[in-house]
């Protein structure tokens, strides 16, 4: 079945710990039976095994033995010598050859669990909770690693966290594409691109695929339900489920050993369907067409194809079971390799040897989800990131069979991963953009001003990143740019990729639905979903590497076919979110001048499988995904099926509705799998964002809340607003949601505490402000409350200035203590808890007062202050504000035994936050510039205050910083482990320009 080619290399370490011998230490081994006899006899012992099971006499215990067994399948093999061509072999050695074979099957009892789990690794990868971990180095995945990291850093560095988290970084540096040095695409054509002109030209080749097919249907009425039911019946043939967990429970706890073999020989029936399906799959996607007459050839692309894909998810088996496994055990692969002489032990990109390649791979995509706005990840990018690095991997696997290329196979397939990555966040970002445009405007972002930069770039315009809107993802998606651009270029790909890139974009731009508005025609309902469709099937195509179909039907026929069935499946929820496709549409407004969406799809099924004469392949790949689709909706099945077929096809409706007694035996895993990875990505950003991205998704609405609302011109609240819209980091509030999110505290229910301590927090600025103490013209970037501002006019003198910035310190004080007392309560929370709250705060109050009396007597009395001095100033003044955001929350929800020893580590956590704002305060104001601070440097030089520059230097404060630093996020793992963003907050703080 396999192609010669150059194998993997191996390491004598990889055979010791993760490839499970292929025969028993004790039986000697066959060396002149070939693969296609040895694939026989195993062929027949499966069979016979499958009927042993179905015979009554296999419950006794004597018969299910495996000396029983053996005894039975001697005894019934000694007929198939002679089926053996062109010449017979001895019993003797088909005797050796079954020994062989139940030793395999025998080997792997131990691990069934772990055989039967390998066809759900991807979905075991997006459940364990050490994928994207820093906290732990107790797999075997990560020794690997630290043993990578010790060879490049011997020495350097002080404990395994530390060097694993520099190595990380290393690796991701290295890796990563370096930036071009121009900024714009090295294109070889010279000639600009008239987007427009292809875009056009393009769109009038949709319509008129539409128009032809849309006439067509019309014609036509109905589906044709025989034709459906015969492409069902194929899809069912072809679609074997793993055995089911308690099933497998009980076999593996039995005694019985046929029981155990007959559930290893379903499992190994359904791997060998599913790695056909996912072959077929793929080349029907890609061709529209069955390759099976080609699979008669001994070494066809096809089987190439599908022995790379294997290859492939062998990696993945062994990637994710060195991330399972602790680091005491050995590495099990979980393969059905051992039990299956068709299938090869080998690896593609062995995770064992590419150790850095796989880092960079589960770094990239473990930064890109801290990156993304909660709202994209909500929206599925993350899952589109994943689905696109591999669909774009799997797309070059079929370039290399098809090319019959294996030359540096290894580091191809990295680079076609890197291009899937950077390819897949494009795609994600542009994609979840259009979708969340809403939320988008709310940030004042113009979602196609930034699609036309890029498309202009594509095109082979200079990159101008100022022109960019400067959000989280910015510097990623310019790193996207950079990447595609230089990868593309090492693989020879073509440079059609950047135009169907820059069309790809234009489609997303073109395709604006709205909702509520009435279409006139079929054509202008599907013209844009199809673009989409059409230039994303093109431009993986290109970056794959494989030929393109010079058949102009097929590149838009499969696309069509692929976006009618997200069309279907995703009804509910597109219907939910208000998503304009022809499926809600036609839904939503029932309108009969309209072709039937769901009979469309019918109709694309349906003309494809007449067009391959019924070819068995064909119908098989249409069958599943047309059942699929149906098992997807669930519990909106029948809803579905009355408005789509109920009232102009009862038939239709009646046998479509009947299948759902099929349901139980249709495995989808694309669908099953991007489901975990969707919900994993939601919960994990939601404690590991960015500090960035985190601002992001609720600065504005922070913001707005925090807002007081002036019907009456009171200059007091102007003031306030004043002081409250100046800018500002917002640090407090964010963390205070941070901490909220670890203990499932509702954002709407934290709110007043938030607002509160931002309140208070501002009121302490103002005083800190005024001439008699810092006496700052500046805060934030604004001229401070006790000078004019814009809004007093003649209405607030000089000389009321300082009177009116200390009354609206004071009327803070009082909105926050509303906010504690009445709104708290309003959200549920309790008399008691708020108490505890309320002294919290206002003992918080009392030490920032005490702190600012001393820092201003040091200054003004010229007293110099030791270290531990002003660590005791940071404290109040700056640490004290950061603990309550970190103590309150938990006063709120937590009442056990262990709550003191949880404050009492929040204290010092806060207090080290707190010297460390301030050391680096310090450093800024030496180091910093007004336009980027907000306020003017060299302030604590000119009023004489003493700071941590004063007395130690530049150098020794960054390397106390960095001391502090260690000191702060070895509470914070111990705390709350899974605290990512509050891990970033830390960084943020050390690392800050202003």
């Amino acid at each position: 079945m396999h192609t010669q080619h150059k194998p993997v290399p191996q390491t004598e370490i990889e055979h010791q710990c993760c490839l499970l011998p292929r025969i028993d230490r004790h039986t000697r081994p066959i060396i002149d039976l070939n693969h296609e006899q040895r694939r026989q006899v195993e062929e027949y012992v499966f069979s016979k095994l499958e009927e042993y099971v179905q015979e009554k006499s296999t419950n006794l215990f004597h018969l299910t033995s495996l000396s029983h067994i053996r005894r039975r399948l001697k005894r019934d093999v000694k007929y198939l010598s002679k089926q053996f061509k062109p010449y017979s072999v001895s019993d003797e050695k088909i005797y050796q050859c079954l020994d062989e074979t139940l030793e395999r099957i025998n080997s792997q009892l131990p691990n069934l669990h772990s055989l039967i789990n390998s066809q759900h690794e991807l979905k075991q990868l997006f459940l364990t909770d050490d994928l994207f971990s820093t906290n732990t180095t107790n797999n075997q995945w990560e020794q690997l690693q630290i043993k990578r990291a010790n060879e490049l850093f011997p020495n350097v560095y002080n404990n395994e966290k530390e060097l694993l988290l520099n190595y990380k970084k290393s690796i991701v540096d290295s890796l990563t594409p370096k930036k071009l040095e121009d900024d714009r695409l090295p294109l070889k054509n010279k000639d600009k691109i008239d987007l427009d002109f292809e875009y056009n030209k393009a769109e009038q080749i949709g319509r008129d695929y539409l128009k032809q097919k849309f006439d067509n249907y019309k014609t036509r009425q109905y589906p044709n339900l025989n034709l459906l039911q015969e492409m069902i019946n194929l899809g069912m043939e072809q679609m074997i489920k793993r055995p089911k967990t308690d099933d497998l429970n009980k076999a593996s706890l039995s005694t019985n050993f046929l029981l155990k073999a007959f559930f290893i020989s379903k499992s190994k029936n359904a791997y060998s369907m599913s790695l056909k399906n996912v072959a077929d799959d793929f080349m029907f996607l890609r061709f529209g067409r069955s390759l099976s007459n080609e699979n008669n050839k001994k070494d066809s692309i096809s089987k190439r194809f599908t022995s790379l894909i294997h290859m492939f998810l062998n990696t993945i088996s062994l990637l994710i079971n060195s991330i399972k496994s602790d680091k005491s055990h050995e590495i099990i692969l979980s393969s059905i390799t051992e039990i299956d002489t068709d299938l090869t032990s080998e690896n593609i990109l062995s995770p064992i040897i590419y150790i850095d390649q796989w880092t960079w791979l589960l770094e990239k995509w473990k930064i890109a989800l801290q990156t993304f706005p909660i709202n994209l990840t909500k929206y599925g990018a993350f899952g589109r990131l994943i689905r696109t690095t591999i669909g774009v991997g799997i797309a070059r696997l079929y370039g290399f069979a098809e090319n019959n290329e294996y030359e540096d196979l290894n580091r191809k397939f990295f680079q076609a991963l890197q291009m899937g990555f950077y390819y897949g966040i494009a795609y994600a970002l542009v994609d979840g953009l259009q979708d969340t445009q809403n939320e988008q405007q709310q940030q004042h972002i113009d979602v196609d001003k930034w699609l036309i930069e890029m498309e202009h770039i594509l095109c082979g315009d200079k990159l101008d990143s100022t022109l960019l809107p400067q959000l989280p993802i910015t510097s990623l998606l310019l790193e996207t740019f950079h990447s595609l651009v230089q990868l593309t270029s090492n693989n020879c790909i073509s440079e059609q990729t950047f135009t169907d890139l820059a069309l790809l974009l234009r489609s997303q731009r073109s395709d604006k639905k709205d909702y509520d508005k009435l279409y006139k025609n079929d054509i202008d309902l599907y013209i844009g979903s199809l673009m989409k469709a059409h230039f994303t099937y093109t431009a993986t195509a290109f970056m794959g590497g494989t030929q393109i179909l010079q058949n102009y039907q097929r590149l838009w026929t499969m696309p069509f076919l692929g976006q009618l069935t997200d069309d279907c499946r995703d009804f509910n929820e597109d219907r939910r979110d208000k998503s304009l496709t022809p499926v809600t549409y036609y839904a939503q407004n029932n309108d009969s001048t309209r072709l039937n969406p769901f009979f469309v799809f019918l109709f694309v099924c349906e003309d494809l499988y007449v067009q391959s004469n019924r070819e068995k392949d064909t119908g098989a790949f249409l069958g599943r995904r047309i059942i699929r689709t149906l098992r997807s909706l669930q519990k909106d099945l029948n809803e579905f099926l009355i408005i789509f077929t109920s009232n102009s096809y009862p038939h239709l409706y009646k046998y479509t509705l009947s299948l759902e007694k099929l349901f139980d035996r249709v495995s989808d895993p694309e669908k099953s799998i991007f489901r975990f990875v969707n919900k994993f990505a939601i919960h994990y950003s939601l404690n590991h964002r960015n500090v960035e991205t985190f601002a992001y998704d609720h600065l504005s609405f922070i913001e707005k809340q925090l807002t007081l609302i002036n019907n009456t011109n009171d200059s007091i609240i102007y003031g306030i607003n004043h002081s409250l819209k100046a800018g500002g980091k917002r640090l407090r509030p964010l963390l205070l949601l941070m901490v909220a999110q670890i203990y499932n505290i509702n954002i709407e229910r934290i709110l007043p505490l938030a607002k509160a301590i931002e309140y208070l927090h501002t009121s302490s600025l103002i005083f800190d402000d005024l001439p008699a103490q810092d006496n700052a013209p500046l805060r934030r970037g604004q001229p401070t409350l006790h000078t004019p501002i814009e809004s007093d006019k003649n209405d607030i003198p000089l000389s009321l200035a300082e009177g009116r910035a200390q009354l609206v310190a004071v009327d803070l004080i009082a909105h926050a203590i509303r906010l504690v007392t009445i709104d708290l309560y309003r959200e549920g929370f309790s008399y008691e808890s708020i108490n505890k709250v309320t002294a919290e705060l206002s003992q918080s109050m009392d030490e920032l007062c005490h702190g600012q009396f001393l820092d201003l007597q040091a200054a003004r009395t010229n007293k110099s202050l030791t270290i531990n001095e002003l660590d005791h100033i940071a404290e109040l003044k700056t640490g004290k504000a950061i603990e309550i955001v970190l103590v309150c929350p938990v006063l709120l929800v937590q009442q056990d035994d262990s709550l003191n020893i949880t404050l009492e580590r929040l204290r010092e956590l806060g207090k080290l936050m707190g010297i460390l704002f301030q050391m680096k305060d310090d450093l800024l104001d030496v180091e910093g510039n007004t336009s980027e601070l907000g306020k003017l440097t060299n302030i604590d030089q000119q009023n004489q205050t003493v700071t941590y520059i004063s007395l130690l230097g530049i150098e020794q404060t960054r390397n106390r910083i960095d001391n502090k630093r260690k000191q702060a996020e070895m509470i914070l793992d111990d705390l709350w482990p899974q605290a990512g963003t509050i891990h970033d907050v830390i960084r943020h703080i050390c690392e800050r320009t202003k």
